[in-house]
C-alpha cells in the first residue's frame, strides 16, 4: 500500500466534502481543548464563521466573478456547516452508542474544570 503524498489540497479543501471534514476537525478540535460546557456556543458560532470563511476563500477562486457568486458563497457555507453538523451527529453518536444514558446530575464545580471530548456533540 502507498502512502499518500498529499493529505489536503486546495482542490480537496474547497470540496464540500474536504470543507466539511476541515470544520468538523477543527471545531472538534477547538471543542477538545477547551472545557467542554463552556466550549459549546462558542463551537457552534466558530463552525458556523469558518464553514463561510471557507466558502467564499474558495469563491475568490472563481475566474468570472459576479455579485452572485458572494450569495452562492455564503449559501454554500451554510452546506459546509450543515454537512459538518451531521458528521459530528454520526460520531457522536457512535462514541456514545452502547453506553447507558446518564441522568441529569446537579452541575458542580469540579465538572467544568474538564476537558471536552472529541466527539462530542456541538450542534
Amino acid at each position: 500500500m502507498a502512502i499518500p503524498q498529499d493529505f489536503y489540497t486546495t482542490a480537496t479543501l474547497f470540496s464540500l466534502s474536504g470543507s466539511a471534514s476541515a470544520v468538523w476537525i477543527i471545531t472538534s478540535l477547538m471543542g477538545y481543548l477547551l472545557e467542554s460546557k463552556a466550549s459549546k456556543q462558542f463551537k457552534k458560532w466558530f463552525g458556523l464563521i469558518l464553514s463561510i470563511a471557507l466558502s467564499l476563500l474558495g469563491a475568490t477562486l472563481v475566474k468570472e466573478q459576479q455579485s452572485l457568486t458572494w450569495v452562492v458563497g455564503v449559501v454554500n457555507g451554510f452546506l459546509i456547516y450543515i454537512t459538518a453538523i451531521g458528521a459530528n451527529t454520526i460520531t457522536e453518536k457512535a462514541a456514545t452508542a452502547g453506553r447507558p444514558r446518564k441522568r441529569p446530575v446537579r452541575e458542580t464545580s469540579a465538572d467544568k474544570a474538564g476537558r471536552g471530548n472529541f466527539t462530542e456533540a456541538w450542534w
